[in-house]
């Protein structure tokens, strides 16, 4: 029986299947990872177009005020 069980984890086929699942699950990973970057660099985009644009607000408000 043992010596079934250890031919069963040498299963050349079996092995291949796994390693094409392990495949399938590394580039599902790899692609969630690449749009969790693009996420990111879009967030840090749009908040530094905020940290630009806050001064200049600012700078209207004050010269509107000091009119």
């Amino acid at each position: 029986m043992i010596n079934e069980m250890l031919q069963d984890d040498w299963d050349a086929e079996k092995i291949v299947r796994q390693q094409d699942e392990l495949k399938v699950k590394l580039l599902r990973a790899q692609s969630v990872v690449a749009e969790c970057k693009a996420g990111l660099a879009d967030l840090e985009r749009r908040l530094e177009g905020r940290a630009i644009s806050l001064p200049i607000d600012e700078r209207h408000r004050n010269s509107a005020a000091n009119n």
